[in-house]
């Protein structure tokens, strides 16, 4: 992996990674962090309305609700979906087209990890009940947490793609 060694003794190859991996883990805070900023709002509202009953007209609503969290419990297929098409993409297997595809992976997982929480806040808005909210913020986490950055994983991928 150290195909290239500057005069400070540090890898060129070495910092690309290191910068990419930062920047996919900066995406994943910022996910996580958006995830508990709605958590405060959806706090927020409910404290400074009470009893907060909702914006939206309650007749469609469970068909709403039941679309967004049949979205939220599909969206592990689409981070399936979206890693497999980025990994699949065409172009050459050096390290820099490796480590960039990954980088573009992590942070797609990532963000689509976050919509279900997003999807709670919509129906927390339109309908008033915390339990849609907190399952789908539930939800959210756990997808962070089984699609957070993990650099040993940036590191086995390099390594079985690029001795093949």
């Amino acid at each position: 992996m150290d195909l290239y060694v500057s005069e400070n003794g540090r890898s060129k190859d070495q910092s690309l990674l290191k910068e990419r991996f930062n920047r996919a883990a900066l995406t994943a805070a910022a996910t996580i962090g958006a995830l508990f900023v709605c958590a405060a709002a959806v706090e927020w509202i409910r404290s400074a309305y009470a009893p907060f009953r909702g914006f939206a007209d309650y007749e469609w609503f469970p068909r709403l609700q039941t679309l967004l969290y049949l979205l939220g419990m599909f969206n592990i297929l689409l981070i399936k979906y979206v890693v497999m098409r980025i990994y699949s993409a065409p172009g050459t297997a050096d390290l820099g087209t490796i480590v960039r595809r990954l980088s573009h992976a992590d942070s797609a997982s990532m963000l689509i990890s976050g919509l279900p929480g997003l999807y709670g806040l919509i129906l927390f808005l339109f309908a008033g009940d915390l339990i849609d909210f907190y399952m789908l913020f539930g939800l959210s986490i756990i997808y962070c947490m089984i699609y957070l950055p993990r650099y040993k994983k940036w590191i086995s991928v390099i390594k079985e793609n690029l001795t093949d």
